[in-house]
């Protein structure tokens, strides 16, 4: 069919320069570029218009039909991606990470992934885990959200306008011209909730349809504004002039310049996104005509225009896959790009190979299954049906179904069996056969047991209560979370002895949360309120940065109003805390940041003692992180083996001493040391008396957790510190 003689060819390469900036940024840079945001104005544009007049004319499309034609565009092609992506998933990632993949494939298939990414994703338990392999499918789902609920409100207010009365010209030229009012508001709604929750859950904020509307909303706006009748905005021959070539210039110069200066992850869809957005709308209003729009309609970009959904859909799951084979395991942690991930020769080569086999299976995928499946004629309620669908078509679409049942039931299949829950302690008569600590502590005989908890469990199930009672401080919160649900809720976050009038803060990061767990114990025995005052990756005067190498000043602040906080609220108990970490930059041996001794010391001069723990071995060696629960699940621990235990050598994560002693010298600290409970003088196994330690690369399971308390009570209230020497004999308990 031939198009018509508006045709933007140029808005096509448009699309192929988005798509490029999202390749390559994703692929080499490992940060947002600011290109599907592109793609989103981009569909605003030929979205409204064409959907705000088929609504207003008697004969146009039903909802119903709309929605069809809609899916059929879209629908195929994720199906295929997604299903080839689950089985390569289910073949190249550990057990551990099937449920987790089979869940975000339906949540994908279902337009959801934007909510699944948004409850779970904020968790620091999800920081520190591989990205998601769907995580690049939130845009889908929210698109579809979007244009789903812009389709209801359209058609309810057309049905209303005809009801009023009004003649079917008149009605859809009045329609047409108070539409931009009626877009305009909604746009500016969400622009304005975003601006909002940007600054309150940014998390939530990137992932919202609600947010994310007025992105859409404004490239209908206009959309609106280039077809408006009586004018040739449309058509790029208005006003053509070397002005509009310098506009296209300065456009393109905002796009490019936001992957650069901006972390879009951090900024979008707020304000900033307007960047980039004037950028695209100052190359769509210059048109074809001027220079850029000249290049954008060129064979390269038209190519890339055409495959750009495909391509967008297959080079995410690639990219991670890949990296993960070849950085043994790290699958694009936090999402950086793959020069960082296994450096830069092999980086170089593995990401053209990357982009170069996802143009191949795009553009296979445009061929074969894109252009057969698309809707030519007026969809009938029933057009799905196979006596509708003819030769290429009907065998095509009956492949989309079996993939769709396929992926459903890989995605059924990899979901892990019914199993303990990891959050139940071990009793008393169950310490026969998983006597954790004691193994180490007392020589206690280990008989031969699969480890619990079962590291099939659902990794959520590993968290500490803060993490469900959400009493953990985003990445992007600088308050204190004092209530639950991230201070959204009238209970407070608090644990041990709920009742009591003692009270001691727990102040850090994840791994003071992970302490959680012990300290809840203790507190109850102890008739002590434990109150949390936690923030992923912020540990108390160190200078960390985010997980993705970002900086953090959110931490900083955080640390200074939690120690205001406790300042004017000073505990009974004092404040316990991690005194040591591993050295910046490495997961090598421990260090204490100089900064830690000024909060002790401001937490000392408002008359709190402080409780300082040395932190816990982490399972780092040589090679990177070892995953314990990987390890286990793959089959890397065998009991009674001490070169199979899923740990790592002592001496790769600690000091002969805790380096706390002296850099916190003379000030009111109590040291506390559980190293004897979980590491023998040379190594730190990852599965200690049949009890998992760790649930990933450095962080406790509940379950060995609990096990830690009787010791770290010991310590803290009955006088007994811990031991430096390991006995040849079974000794009393260092803890």
């Amino acid at each position: 069919m031939a198009k018509s003689s508006t045709y933007r060819t140029d808005i096509d390469g448009l699309r192929g320069l988005a798509i490029a900036l999202v390749v390559f940024f994703h692929v080499f840079v490992g940060k947002v570029s600011a290109g599907v945001d592109v793609f989103l104005l981009i569909g605003g544009v030929f979205f409204f218009g064409p959907q705000i007049r088929n609504a207003l004319n008697p004969r146009g499309l039903t909802p119903v039909q709309v929605v069809i034609r809609m899916l059929r565009r879209l629908f195929p092609a994720l199906v295929v991606t997604v299903t080839v992506t689950l089985a390569l998933a289910l073949i190249v990632f550990p057990p551990t990470r099937w449920g987790r993949e089979g869940r975000e494939a339906l949540s994908s298939l279902a337009y959801v992934q934007n909510f699944a990414l948004s409850a779970a994703g904020q968790d620091y338990a999800a920081i520190g885990q591989d990205v998601s392999t769907y995580q690049h499918l939130w845009s889908m789902s929210a698109q579809l959200q979007i244009y789903l609920g812009s389709l209801l409100v359209i058609f309810l207010c057309a049905g209303v306008y005809r009801l009023c009365g009004r003649r079917e010209g008149k009605a859809l030229v009045s329609g047409i011209n108070m539409a931009p009012w009626g877009l305009g508001i909604a746009t500016l709604a969400s622009f304005l909730y975003a601006m909002y929750l940007h600054g309150v859950d940014q998390g939530t904020n990137y992932y919202s349809p609600l947010s994310r509307f007025w992105e859409i909303g404004l490239g209908g706006l206009l959309g609106l504004w280039l077809t408006q009748p009586g004018t040739h905005r449309m058509s790029g021959t208005a006003g053509a002039g070397h002005r509009k070539t310098d506009w296209s210039l300065v456009g393109l110069a905002l796009i490019l310049a936001t992957g650069v200066v901006m972390d879009g992850a951090q900024q979008f869809p707020g304000p900033a996104t307007l960047m980039p957005l004037a950028g695209a709308a100052l190359i769509i209003v210059a048109g074809p005509s001027s220079r850029l729009g000249r290049l954008l309609t060129t064979a390269p970009f038209q190519f890339l225009g055409r495959i750009s959904y495909s391509l967008y859909l297959w080079h995410w799951p690639l990219l991670v896959l890949v990296t993960y084979l070849l950085s043994g395991g790290e699958s694009n942690r936090d999402g950086m790009g793959i020069l960082a991930a296994v450096g830069t020769t092999r980086g170089l080569a593995a990401g053209a190979g990357v982009i170069a086999l996802s143009v191949v299976l795009a553009w296979l995928t445009l061929s074969y299954v894109e252009v057969p499946t698309r809707q030519k004629t007026k969809p009938g309620e029933r057009s799905w049906a196979p006596g509708r669908l003819v030769g290429v078509e009907k065998g095509v679409t009956a492949g989309i179904a079996a993939l769709t049942v396929s992926a459903i039931a890989l995605a059924a299949w990899a979901q892990p069996p019914a199993v303990s829950d990891s959050t139940a302690s071990i009793s008393e008569s169950d310490t026969i056969d998983y006597p954790g600590p004691d193994a180490l502590l007392n020589g206690v005989e280990v008989p031969p047991r699969d480890p619990v908890p079962n590291a099939l469990n659902p990794i959520e199930s590993f968290y500490p209560a803060s993490h469900a009672d959400g009493c953990t401080a985003l990445f992007e919160h600088e308050e204190p979370i004092l209530t639950h649900q991230r201070n959204t809720e009238d209970i407070p976050c608090a644990y041990g002895d709920l009742e009591s009038a003692r009270t001691m803060y727990l102040f850090g990061n994840s791994h003071a949360d992970h302490i959680l767990t012990t300290l809840d114990i203790v507190g109850r025995d102890q008739g002590i309120r434990i109150v949390p005052l936690l923030k992923m990756g912020c540990f108390p005067g160190g200078e960390p940065k985010r997980s993705d190498g970002h900086d953090y000043p959110e931490c900083a602040a955080w640390t200074e109003a939690a120690l205001e906080y406790m300042e004017a609220n000073p505990a009974t108990e004092g404040t316990f805390l991690i005194s040591t970490q591993p050295a910046p930059g490495t997961m090598g041996p421990e260090q204490t940041p100089e900064g830690l001794r000024t909060v002790v010391e401001r937490l000392n001069s408002a008359g709190m003692r402080v409780w300082g723990l040395r932190d816990t071995p982490w399972p780092h060696t040589s090679a990177g992180p070892l995953d314990v629960r990987d390890c286990v699940a793959a089959g890397g621990y065998v009991a009674g083996d001490p070169l199979l235990d899923c740990g790592v050598e002592r001496d790769d994560s600690l000091l002969a001493e805790n380096p706390a002693v002296s850099a916190l010298a003379g000030l009111d600290v109590t040291h506390l040391d559980l190293t004897n409970a979980m590491c023998g003088p040379e190594r730190c196994p990852g599965v200690i008396g049949n009890v998992m330690v760790y649930r990933d690369s450095s962080h406790l399971t509940n379950t060995f957790a609990a096990m830690l308390s009787d010791g770290l009570e010991r310590q803290m209230y009955g006088g007994t510190l811990p031991s430096d020497e390991f006995a040849e004999e079974p000794a009393a308990p260092s803890l």
